[in-house]
């Protein structure tokens, strides 16, 4: 488990517990109703998703097409003011075999205590664009 040092983190870091056990009702708190997740890459996640039904869309998606295996493991943290960056460890398989395990950064935007934007960086794009093709 990492150690929070501040408010945000420790938001953010719910958010991943909650998307691990995928209590969406807590994810529904740590998000703001009028969020915008950016993912950027070039495959089939691409772009922003405005809003927390598009981004909780964009979620069950991923976890449909991997039969619950998507993992998403915080390894570190770090914070300026409302500002959370994350490097995860994201790892997943699909039922036809292929693998995903990619060190990935996720910037976490807050306002008054909840997540309105989500940049999410890919570590290897060709090998995340595959994965999800």
């Amino acid at each position: 488990m990492i150690e929070t040092t501040t408010p945000a983190e420790a938001t953010v870091l719910r958010g991943f517990a909650a998307f691990a056990t995928q209590d969406m009702d807590t994810l529904g708190v740590v998000f703001h109703p009028d969020v915008v997740w950016i993912h950027h890459n070039d495959d089939r996640f691409k772009g922003a998703k405005t809003g927390w039904p598009a981004v909780a869309a964009f979620f069950g998606e991923s976890g449909e097409l991997t039969q619950g295996t998507l993992r998403v493991e915080p390894q570190t943290t770090m914070s300026a003011g409302d500002l959370v960056t994350v490097l995860a460890h994201v790892t997943a398989t699909r039922p036809d075999g292929r693998r995903l395990d990619d060190r990935q950064v996720l910037v976490f935007r807050l306002e008054d205590g909840r997540a309105v934007q989500v940049d999410q960086y890919i570590g290897e794009p060709a090998a995340v664009a595959a994965f999800w093709a």
